[in-house]
């Protein structure tokens, strides 16, 4: 829903129904307050590498009315500040590293929050009904002293390289290898805004071994302060599918081949007809 169109409806977190707030994702200050471009999911999935997204343009940054007053504010009170000084330690990162990032660098932080926080924005982008499930998930953000999370939650980050936007909800991933069958398959949730991107899954491997997990950011507590040397990957997103991070040439030979073999299936057909 655009800017100023404030709705009624049940908050993603709490489960309260009554007025929502606009919950920016990632927070304002994390460099989200640019003018973006909405469009639906169903009209971006099939998209290449090169097509930009059709839609309409929405001033400020990308948010949704997700959360009620009190926790929009409680949240962004306890979780917001931290969440942003991360941000801009890999934003810093990522340019004097000129966009590959490929050393192991040290991250003051404070662990507990930043990973708060990324449960709050993956509640705003998942459905209403999210929380009903995931209610050890509500615990855990609507008490900001509460540290650890059973398996059952998985959290992963990554560099984004290339300034894609992804938003994706819980989503089925298929990783496929030599055959469907020796494939992988997870639900996950994505967030990719830069300096980074994020998975969430439901105790799941991520469809890409790559992103760096910091699950254990839920074992800090409250106020402890963490120097950490993280290895964060930088991976490319040209695509609006969650999970996939091939670059731009992989992209563009396997749909060449793809384009080939159904050609090259076509064909007899073809020929059966003439």
């Amino acid at each position: 829903m655009p800017r100023g169109s404030a709705p009624t409806g049940v908050c993603r977190i709490c489960g309260r129904c009554g007025p929502l707030t606009f919950e920016h994702i990632p927070p304002r200050a994390a460099f989200n307050d640019r003018v973006t471009i909405r469009a639906k999911f169903e009209d971006v999935i099939s998209l290449g590498p090169d097509e930009i997204p059709k839609g309409s343009y929405q001033q400020g940054g990308v948010g949704f009315y997700s959360l009620c007053g009190r926790c929009n504010n409680q949240t962004g009170h306890w979780y917001g500040s931290a969440f942003v000084a991360w941000c801009y330690q890999g934003m810093d990162i990522m340019l004097r590293s000129g966009g590959n990032p490929a050393l192991v660098h040290l991250h003051y932080l404070f662990p507990l929050r930043i990973i708060k926080q990324l449960a709050v924005m993956f509640f705003s982008i998942n459905s209403e009904g999210f929380h009903t499930v995931n209610q050890e998930l509500v615990g855990f953000v609507l008490n900001r002293d509460r540290i650890g999370l059973s398996p059952r939650y998985r959290f992963f980050v990554y560099y984004n390289t290339t300034g894609r936007l992804r938003y994706a909800a819980g989503t089925g991933v298929v990783q496929l290898g030599d055959g469907f069958r020796s494939g992988r398959s997870t639900v996950v949730s994505e967030i990719t805004y830069p300096p980074f991107g994020y998975l969430m899954t439901h105790g799941d491997d991520p469809p890409d071994d790559r992103p760096l997990e910091i699950t254990f950011f839920a074992k800090y507590d409250y106020k402890e302060f963490a120097v950490l040397d993280l290895k964060v990957p930088a991976l490319p997103v040209h695509l609006f599918y969650p999970g996939d991070y091939r670059t731009r040439d992989q992209i563009l030979e396997q749909g060449r081949k793809s384009a080939e073999l159904e050609t090259t299936e076509r064909n007899p057909a073809e020929r059966h007809r003439e």
